[in-house]
């Protein structure tokens, strides 16, 4: 679609589902929007400073289906996910948290530590069933507390149906938190229409926002159901009202704050927002799934881990190869960004790739399956 807007290391980019190529406009954005005003606007810079962040707020609402409001900035996914489990209300039997093999494993580094407050637990099977909603169907007895499905798992680029899972967590009165890292900014994420109770991702990847800018949403109503343990002065309703024995939850997700937030990659990060927007995710969606279709195409069926089948996948493909370090000295002297997973090379494909890179990338490959 446009490969103007970005640097882009090497000759052809696949890291996405890692590290989102940077905005050209990224320093830019970061000084007007936090170190200019720090540096000149000293006596006041709290103004500017808020106005960044609800930029960020604003720009990532149109790209996860989302209002502005229901956003409460993050320093990373981890973070979010313990705040949420921490903050959910104790209720008579339900002491389990589903969650998937496929997780990413800070998902579920993060939600061990809630057995400590006597939660257990349940991991589904991994692989592409967890694209089948009847697969989710333990996630909903009545002991179950939470349930947590990432949108596009990394390992298999599978999508969840996450239309179904909320559905029928929200009729079975289960919590549900969506982890939208692999999906942001390439796939269709639509929160509002959707309405799980929660969702987490970050700018890292296909956002191209970098480190330190990711997100936490929440459903205006589950939001006030819930009372987050790790707090601070951003978490309170008046957070100038400076009464150390007085706080009351901010409304909606802000409440999941805590402290002063780190303005500078918030800031940054605003420069994919503008990008992504002009361009549309729907549209990039469509690019994405084009060429991923060209490679799958050109090589065997066989050759790859992750699923090919469309309308089921994200944006990412793991290929199987005899020797990866063959394989990648290889891809590396011809300027193929990528890097391994379970022993594959794993690549994916965002706005700034086109069809010249997927042929380099299936040519170069092609000796190594």
């Amino acid at each position: 679609m446009t490969k103007q807007y970005f640097h882009l290391p090497g000759k052809h980019y696949f890291l996405s589902h890692s590290v989102g190529a940077q905005p050209k406009s990224y320093a830019d954005m970061v000084a007007k929007s936090y170190t200019h005003p720090w540096r000149e606007e000293g006596f006041n810079v709290w103004t500017p400073w808020f106005d960044a962040l609800e930029h960020f707020k604003v720009g990532l609402a149109p790209i996860i289906g989302a209002q502005a409001s229901d956003i409460c900035p993050l320093s990373n996914v981890s973070s979010g996910i313990a705040k949420i489990m921490m903050s959910l209300p104790a209720r008579k039997g339900r002491r389990k948290i589903v969650l998937t093999e496929d997780d990413f494993p800070t998902v579920g580094f993060a939600l061990a530590q809630g057995e400590r407050l006597g939660y257990e637990l349940v991991f589904l099977p991994g692989g592409d069933a967890l694209a089948d909603p009847d697969t989710w169907a333990p996630a909903f007895a009545d002991d179950v507390q939470m349930v947590v499905a990432t949108q596009v798992y990394s390992n298999t680029s599978v999508l969840a149906p996450i239309r179904e899972i909320a559905k029928r967590a929200r009729e079975a009165g289960v919590f549900s938190l969506i982890d939208v890292a692999q999906a942001a900014g390439a796939v269709p994420v639509r929160l509002d229409e959707w309405q799980p109770d929660f969702a987490v991702g970050t700018s890292l990847k296909y956002l191209c926002g970098g480190t330190g800018a990711a997100f936490l949403w929440a459903l205006a109503d589950s939001a006030a159901k819930v009372a987050p343990l790790d707090v601070g002065w951003f978490s309170h309703q008046d957070p100038f009202e400076f009464d150390i024995h007085h706080f009351d939850y901010a409304e909606g997700a802000t409440r999941f704050f805590g402290g002063t937030p780190s303005i500078g990659p918030l800031a940054g990060a605003c420069a994919g927002h503008e990008i992504l927007n002009a361009q549309g995710v729907e549209a990039i969606y469509a690019h994405n799934q084009k060429l991923l279709s060209r490679l799958f195409d050109q090589l065997p069926k066989s050759a790859f881990y992750s699923t090919t089948r469309e309308g089921a996948r994200g944006s990412a493909a793991l290929i199987k190869v005899r020797d990866y370090d063959a394989a990648a000295k290889a891809l590396s002297a011809l300027g193929v960004g990528h890097d391994t997973r379970l022993g594959t090379v794993r690549v994916s494909v965002h706005l700034y790739n086109d069809e010249k890179d997927i042929d380099a990338l299936a040519t170069a490959i092609e000796p190594f399956l």
